[in-house]
């Protein structure tokens, strides 16, 4: 197993912002393999210390496959409320499995959540992306899909459909609410549809203010 040490390097390494590559930490703590490196976090995952098991998902956020999803769920099925807020955000490499999916649909759907952790599984749902053809995994659209039907879910669904690339499945979830939706939701889905889309204005460095 790793120490402690040398996983809070590896998070360090998955931290877009830190300026380190899995690449440069890995031979400072012995090329451990994947295996070995998935094993240590889910081990870690069952430390009393909800600090660890936050720096156990991080590192998670970094690993893929099977394995490595029995961590994530076990962070998403958390009683510590950080805790499972770092497990949906450590969701990006696992958006297609559709236990993880689930596990992110009944967080959104779950009165007792917090609000704040249930915006998050929302903003995860829809950014689980499948292939490059496909965008949305198929799971994941079939979440939104569901959640649709539920009032308080519809605008905030539409709203990120908006801001997404015109794929297939993508395509059929506007489709239904041009279908389905309010007169509203009906012309904003068109829109989309002829390819508009919704851009954050934070998404362009240096924006000036308006």
């Amino acid at each position: 197993m790793l120490s402690l040490d040398a996983m809070r390097k590896l998070r360090n390494a998955y931290d877009p912002f830190s300026g380190v590559s899995e690449a440069d930490v890995l031979p400072e703590i012995g090329n451990p393999s994947r295996d070995a490196i998935i094993d240590t976090a889910l081990e870690g995952l069952q430390s009393d210390d909800r600090n660890v098991r936050v720096l156990m998902l991080r590192v998670l956020a970094g690993q893929s496959g099977g394995k490595a999803v029995r961590g994530i769920l076990a962070g998403l099925g958390d009683l510590e409320r950080r805790v499972r807020e770092t497990a949906i955000k450590s969701c990006g490499n696992y958006g297609m499995h559709p236990a993880v999916t689930a596990r992110l649909t009944e967080i959104v759907t779950d009165d007792a959540e917090k609000t704040r952790i249930r915006r998050f599984a929302l903003d995860m749902l829809a950014r689980a992306t499948g292939t490059a053809k496909n965008g949305l995994a198929n799971a994941a659209a079939d979440a939104l899909r569901d959640l649709a039907k539920i009032p308080r879910c519809r605008s905030e669904i539409l709203f990120r459909l908006l801001q997404m690339e015109l794929v297939e499945n993508v395509e059929e979830l506007l489709r239904e609410f041009v279908r389905d939706g309010s007169k509203d939701e009906a012309v904003m889905a068109t829109c989309a549809l002829c390819g508009y889309r919704v851009i954050h204005l934070g998404a362009f460095e240096g924006a000036p203010d308006i």
